[in-house]
C-alpha cells in the first residue's frame, strides 16, 4: 500500500466514524502524520533523483560551514526524534568547512539522519561527527538502532535490487534515499559506506572535499 492510499483510508475512517473514542482518534491522527511525512520524503527524493538523472539539477559546489548545515537539519528533523525520545548529538566544530553543493549536501544529511531516527528505537541516541583529513572531511552518523546484517548491507546502494524495511516505529520507506545519497556523494568525488551489525546499530560514513580542489573543478 502506498502512503497516499493509507492517508485516504485513514482520513475516510475518521470522517465516517464520528463517534470514535478520543484515544483511537489520536492514534489514527499520529499514523496520518507519520504517513504524510513518509509520502513527502518519498516525493522529494523522487523529484530530486529525476532532476539529477535528467541533468536538470544545477551543480554549484561552494565553501560551506558544515556545523551550520548539520545543525539546521537536526532542527528540521527534531520533531521526529522527540516523538521517539531519541537524543541527537553533534560534535562538529564551528570551523569545519566542506566544498560541496549545498542542496545536495542537505539532501544527503537529511536522508541519513532521517534513516538513523527511523531505525533507532525509543530512548536511543544518534551521534554526528567528522574527521578532517588533508584532502577531505569524513562525516559519520552513528545510531543505536537495530543494525543491518552483512547480506543486506550489500543491497543498500543498488538500483537493481528493491530493498526497504520498516523502522522501529513502523515507519515505511523505499530505499531510494540511500541511492540518492550515493549519487550525490559520488558527484563530489566522495565515497559513502556503512559499518553495521544486527542489534548493535549502524555508522554511515561519507567523504567530501575539504576545500576547492586544485583547478577549481569537481567530477562532472
Amino acid at each position: 500500500m502506498s502512503p497516499f492510499n493509507a492517508l485516504l483510508g485513514l482520513s475516510e475512517l475518521l470522517l465516517i466514524e464520528k463517534d470514535i473514542e478520543a484515544a483511537k482518534r489520536e492514534k489514527l491522527l499520529k499514523i496520518i502524520l507519520q504517513t504524510s511525512k513518509t509520502g513527502y520524503n518519498l516525493l522529494k527524493n523522487l523529484l530530486e533523483w529525476s532532476r539529477f538523472q535528467t541533468g536538470r539539477m544545477v551543480f554549484h559546489p561552494e565553501e560551506i560551514n558544515l556545523k551550520e548545515l548539520v545543525d539546521a537539519n537536526i532542527a528540521l528533523l527534531n520533531s521526529n526524534a522527540v516523538a521517539k525520545d531519541i537524543q541527537i548529538f553533534s560534535d562538529i566544530l564551528e570551523t569545519t568547512g566542506v566544498f560541496a553543493d549545498e542542496n545536495m549536501l542537505n539532501t544527503i544529511i537529511r536522508n541519513l539522519l532521517s534513516n538513523a531516527i527511523k531505525f533507532t528505537p525509543e530512548k536511543g541516541s544518534i551521534e554526528i561527527g567528522c574527521c578532517e583529513k588533508e584532502a577531505h572531511v569524513e562525516i559519520a552518523i552513528k545510531d543505536t538502532g537495530v543494525g543491518i546484517n552483512s547480506q543486506d548491507i550489500k543491497k543498500l546502494f543498488r538500483m537493481d535490487i528493491s530493498y526497504s524495511t520498516q523502522g522501529t516505529g513502523q515507519e515505511k520507506g523505499t530505499g531510494l534515499g540511500l541511492i540518492l545519497c550515493q549519487e550525490f556523494v559520488e558527484k563530489h568525488g566522495g565515497k559513502i559506506w556503512v559499518d553495521s551489525e544486527l542489534g548493535k546499530g549502524s555508522r554511515f560514513y561519507i567523504t567530501f572535499p575539504h576545500s576547492c580542489p586544485s583547478g577549481g573543478l569537481l567530477p562532472t
